[in-house]
């Protein structure tokens, strides 16, 4: 990615951060939030830490289309990050239909973990927005790694276009390259072969390297509204697809799923 934005265009928003290990301490001490050795935020995005966790939060209204955004978090060794998000991310249509761009870059260490988990994405009508996820870990490190997105906000349709690509890259070797697209924008959104118009989808990628053989699983699994599908990696980690009406159903069949595929 260039200093200036995702494809050389000044960035709306960014967040550039650095998280260190934190000292050990009883089984029983209060976790604390992850410790920051940088920080360096601009534009409509900033980082904060609260609790135990890390949030993300907007600062203004954004992503419109032909916004640029950018994250990158980096994990020392041995260091524990959860991530989350101040509210849901709403994209907008741009005066002149262009698309919008978010590019996240997670940087793994030896011992590394995170759990990535902002709140869903919401697809307003006459939106295209494309985010693009990357992963780099160290072997030894450990991956939660959550995505959501809605089409509309309610009542409207058609809805908008959200594109999820992912990429998941351990000890420089790719692991997962995903790329999934809802909306009108996306040929393959309607077909029955893919995601049969479905208006919610929720992704969920695992990687642990501690996981014992077998242990990651295929599996498919149903509920009214939504339907879903495991896919081990060929690695120490699994995918876990759900896709339907509602955001509430999707979860619902993940949920099925990590209890069917993982363990």
């Amino acid at each position: 990615m260039s200093p200036g934005g995702c494809q050389g265009r000044p960035l709306v928003g960014s967040v550039t951060a650095a998280v260190a290990a934190s000292a050990r301490s009883g089984s029983g001490a209060r976790r604390r939030a992850p410790r920051l050795t940088a920080l360096s935020c601009s534009g409509s995005l900033a980082l904060r830490a609260a609790g135990d966790a890390l949030y993300l939060v907007g600062a203004g209204a954004h992503p419109v289309g032909g916004d640029e955004t950018s994250v990158r978090l980096s994990l020392a060794e041995g260091a524990t990050a959860r991530v989350a998000s101040v509210g849901a991310t709403l994209a907008r249509r741009g005066p002149g239909g262009e698309r919008s761009r978010q590019r996240v870059e997670l940087v793994l260490a030896d011992g590394a973990a995170l759990d990535w988990a902002p709140e869903p994405g919401i697809a307003a009508a006459g939106c295209d927005h494309r985010a693009v996820t990357v992963v780099e870990m160290a072997p030894t490190a450990r991956l939660s790694l959550a995505e959501e997105v809605v089409l509309g906000r309610h009542g409207e349709d058609p809805p908008g276009s959200w594109t999820v690509r992912t990429e998941v890259v351990v000890g420089g070797r790719p692991l997962l390259v995903s790329e999934l697209g809802l909306g009108p924008a996306s040929r393959s959104w309607r077909s029955s072969a893919c995601f049969s118009g479905a208006g919610a989808l929720a992704c969920l990628v695992l990687v642990d390297p501690g996981a014992p053989a077998g242990s990651l699983r295929s599996a498919t699994a149903e509920v009214e509204g939504a339907v879903g599908v495991a896919l081990p990696l060929a690695g120490p980690g699994i995918e876990l697809l759900a896709w339907g009406d509602r955001l509430g159903a999707a979860r619902a069949v993940l949920g099925q799923l990590r209890s069917m595929a993982v363990g």
